[in-house]
């Protein structure tokens, strides 16, 4: 059994070294990390799954984005990671519905993600080209959107780009 809670400031050695063991040393180098470059994540969703003993089993996090010349305001959900040998077990598919009702419970309209349609079409996500975004230096086949408000995806379209000028990440 597991618990989908809020991340708290001393679970990031250990969500640091989850997504170390989910995605391996390079992940860095992912074109995500330069929209997280200089901002923090959205407060209220950084969520982490816990064991019945306290243990981080999983976690996930949104970022503040903006998209085109408008700035419109998105969320890039991610990394989204589960430990290793407990994939296949829900805890993934629980995080990911947690921070989509949270998200959309907290107004946001868009979420964004880089990943493989094949397993996040169960969430709502579909192909976000189709759609008119762009994220820089990604593959667009695996840019995908979620809209938790359905009119957003007729009025927001353009390229994503990093939100650091308009959040700036703390002194933590």
């Amino acid at each position: 059994m597991f618990t989908v809670t809020t991340e708290r400031p001393e679970d990031r050695a250990a969500i640091d070294q989850l997504l170390d063991r989910a995605f391996g040393p390079g992940r860095m180098r992912k074109m995500s990390y330069r929209f997280r470059d200089g901002v923090d994540p959205v407060a209220n969703l950084q969520l982490v799954a816990r064991g019945n003993d306290g243990a981080l089993l999983g976690t996930v996090r949104c970022w503040p984005i903006a998209i085109g010349a408008m700035r419109a305001p998105a969320l890039l959900l991610g990394p989204i990671a589960v430990e290793p040998a407990l994939k296949g077990q829900g805890i993934g598919a629980a995080l990911m519905f947690a921070t989509l009702d949270m998200a959309a419970w907290a107004g946001h309209r868009l979420v964004l993600l880089v990943g493989d349609l094949d397993y996040y079409q169960r969430f709502g996500f579909v192909p976000a080209a189709t759609h008119g975004f762009v994220m820089p230096g990604e593959k667009p086949q695996r840019l995908l959107v979620h809209a938790l408000d359905p009119a957003a995806l007729g009025t927001i379209h353009g390229v994503l780009q990093p939100a650091a000028a308009l959040y700036r990440k703390s002194a933590a």
